[in-house]
C-alpha cells in the first residue's frame, strides 16, 4: 500500500487575514518567516520534506521579479530565481510552491545541509489583453545550515516597477 501522505509538523495555523500590502521596488520579505514558516530547533531530520504554500492577489505595471528563498536567522540563500520579465496584471492572482530535503543533519553550527526548489506563478496580463502568465522558479542551490536552532525559510521578492502585493495565505508542512 502507497503512502497516504498524513502531513506531519510544524503545525502553524494559516493567516485567517491578509498580511498587509507590500508595494516596495526593492528587495523585501513577501512575510515574516520566523511567524509563518518556522522549523523548529531539532525538528528536521535526514529525508525530510518541508513544504511552503503561499498564495495572494497583486497588481503589476510590466517590470521585472526576482525571488529569493532564505534559511533563516542567518538569511542563508537557497537559490535566487533568474530575473523574469513580468506582465502588466491589475489584481491577478499568484501561488507560491517550495519543497526543501534536508539531506543530512549534523552539530550545532552550520552543520546540516538542504537543498530545495520551488516556483511561483503570476496570472496572465488581466489589464493588458492576452499576455502569458509569468512562472517564476528559483532554488537548487545546496546549503549549509543550523537545524539545532529555531529557523524558518523567508522569501523575498524584488518587482521593479509599481507593484501592490499581498499575501492571502502561507502555510508549512512536512510530507514526513
Amino acid at each position: 500500500m502507497g503512502r497516504q501522505l498524513f502531513q506531519d509538523g510544524p503545525y502553524i495555523d494559516a493567516p485567517v487575514a491578509p498580511l498587509g500590502t507590500l508595494s516596495s521596488s526593492s528587495i523585501e520579505d513577501m512575510w515574516p518567516g520566523i511567524t509563518w514558516t518556522p522549523i523548529f530547533a531539532n525538528d528536521a531530520k535526514a529525508g525530510k520534506i518541508y513544504c511552503v504554500r503561499a498564495g495572494g492577489t497583486c497588481s503589476l505595471t510590466g517590470g521585472t521579479a526576482i525571488i529569493t528563498p532564505q534559511w533563516g536567522p542567518a538569511g542563508t540563500t537557497l537559490g535566487v530565481s533568474l530575473t523574469v520579465g513580468t506582465v502588466t496584471v491589475a489584481i491577478g492572482a499568484w501561488y507560491l510552491a517550495f519543497d526543501l530535503l534536508v539531506q543530512s543533519v549534523g552539530a550545532a553550527g552550520a552543520n546540516s545541509k538542504v537543498t530545495g526548489t520551488g516556483l511561483m506563478t503570476i496570472g496572465g496580463g488581466v489589464s493588458s489583453g492576452t499576455a502569458n502568465p509569468n512562472v517564476i522558479s528559483f532554488g537548487g542551490t545546496q546549503a549549509s545550515v543550523d537545524t539545532t536552532i529555531n529557523g524558518n525559510l523567508t522569501f523575498r521578492k524584488t518587482l521593479s516597477t509599481t507593484n501592490s502585493f499581498i499575501v492571502q495565505h502561507v502555510c508549512i508542512f512536512s510530507r514526513n
